[in-house]
């Protein structure tokens, strides 16, 4: 059931006012060509922008993927079997062969059309003896032991995010913030067109910025 707030308050309008400039006027006549002249994306009026993009769910049943993760680090070492390959060669081999004086080799073996791929370390002398790792959680045993840090392995699902606290009236405004700004946003971040669904005040405030003639009198 909706909810609704009952006691909504107004106070004085204590804003000064003043006649409109030439700038003001300006940037209305710049903002009304930029309204009127934008593609629509085959969006309704009264139309606006936002930023999506996608954001992870951990610890989800129904999985997208699964993160190796460094519980000591407090951080993600990789998403996928690739990725962990080269942290493992460029990170851990070498410390871990000196540990314990084997010399291994490791590689790489890609899916074909269905599984993530194995990894393969070979001890160097005796090829025969070599380990074959198939899951995330075979990874997890493997660095834990040889490593003596703690390993987790996280599930997660992506799904899309419509981030809070963006509006824009144009595209170019949203696609210059989030030039600006991208840092803040996940990789697929992008400008969206929506609409300000049954909106009345929205919809006749952008219908006078679109149709009112802005140029002053002479």
């Amino acid at each position: 059931m909706a909810k609704y707030h009952n006691n909504l308050k107004y106070h004085e309008d204590k804003i000064d006012k003043h006649n409109i400039t030439n700038k003001e006027l300006e940037f209305l006549q710049e903002l009304q060509n930029e309204l009127n002249t934008q593609d629509d994306l085959c969006q309704a009026n009264p139309r606006f922008w936002v930023i999506k993009g996608s954001e992870k769910l951990y610890n989800v049943d129904e999985a997208d993927g699964y993160e190796l993760y460094d519980a000591d680090c407090c951080e993600t070492i990789a998403e996928n079997m690739e990725e962990i390959y080269k942290y493992i060669r460029d990170e851990e081999l070498d410390e871990i062969c000196e540990c314990d004086g084997i010399k291994r080799e490791i590689s790489y073996e890609p899916p074909t059309f269905f599984g993530t791929g194995v990894i393969k370390i070979t001890e160097t002398e005796d090829k025969s003896n070599y380990i074959e790792l198939e899951s995330l959680e075979d990874i997890r045993v493997w660095l834990s032991e040889y490593t003596n840090r703690n390993f987790n392995v996280i599930s997660y699902k992506t799904v899309d995010k419509t981030y809070e606290d963006t509006m824009f009236l144009t595209q170019k405004d949203a696609e210059e913030h989030l030039r600006s700004n991208y840092y803040h946003y996940s990789d697929d971040a992008h400008t969206y067109a929506m609409t300000a669904w049954r909106s009345p005040r929205v919809e006749k405030l952008l219908n006078i910025l679109s149709t009112v003639n802005f140029k002053k009198e002479e």
